[in-house]
Formats: C-alpha cells, structure tokens, sequence
C-alpha cells in the first residue's frame, strides 16, 4: 500500500465499513453496515436496517500499528469458527499488508471469499487514500 503503516492499520480498522463489500458479504440480505470494535475483545458484526445486530467474530489481538488478530465465523458456531491475522509491515514506499487465514477448510467453498475480500481492501484503500471514498 502507499501509506504509512500506521494510515494502513486505520484503513483497515476504523474504515472497516467504508471498504467491506457488505452487500456481497454479509449474513442478512438487508444487512445495513459492519463495524469493528477497536479493542481485545471487541466485536466484528454486522446490523441490519432494523437495528438487529449478527457478530461475525471477536478481536483477539490488537497492536497497533503492526498487527490485528480477529475470529471468523459469520453465523457459524465457535467450534466452526476460523483466525484470521492481519500483519502490517513497513516496505520501501509504503507498507506490506499480509493477511494469514487460519482453519479456512472449515469453511470449504466459502472460505473463498475471503480472497476476494483482501483484494477488495486492497482496491477500497486506494481508493481512499486517493479521496475517491
């Protein structure tokens, strides 16, 4: 990414909403927004337009700038549930951001799309670094 690693981290984190492709990626059909809470223990979740709120998982690593561990497991048990980890690195003119999707296979087809979703950070993120959001 061109930005700082610290901008990078707040991309991710407090503009979560901002990039997520929610109407594509989200537990009800009338999911309305997402939101990360910025803290150990802090909730992923989602609500819908009439309030309701459906977690996707919790934050169980976070230290800013460099790294945000969190589970996955949009409307699915604990015992079916998947890690995902975000490193934040810094790199000549930028910053590497790499992503480690554990226990995917739980998943199978559906683990997939979280693919899709690394690059839609990485489109999104331009895109809002350039003032296009």
């Amino acid at each position: 990414m061109d930005c700082p690693v610290d901008e990078a981290f707040r991309l991710f984190t407090e503009r979560f909403a901002e990039w997520w492709p929610l109407a594509a990626y989200s537990i009800h059909k009338d999911a309305d927004r997402c939101d990360m809470e910025p803290w150990p223990g802090g909730r992923l979740f989602e609500r819908t337009r009439d309030g309701r709120e459906e977690d996707w998982g919790e934050v169980i690593a976070w230290e800013p700038p460099e790294r945000l561990g969190f589970t996955w497991l949009p409307g699915r048990t604990e015992d079916r549930g998947e890690t995902v980890q975000v490193e934040f690195q810094v790199e000549t003119g930028g910053t590497r951001v790499t992503l480690i999707h554990r226990n995917w296979q739980r998943s199978g087809e559906a683990a997939c799309a979280l693919r899709t979703l690394t690059r839609s950070f990485a489109q999104a993120a331009s895109q809002l670094l350039a003032g296009r959001y």
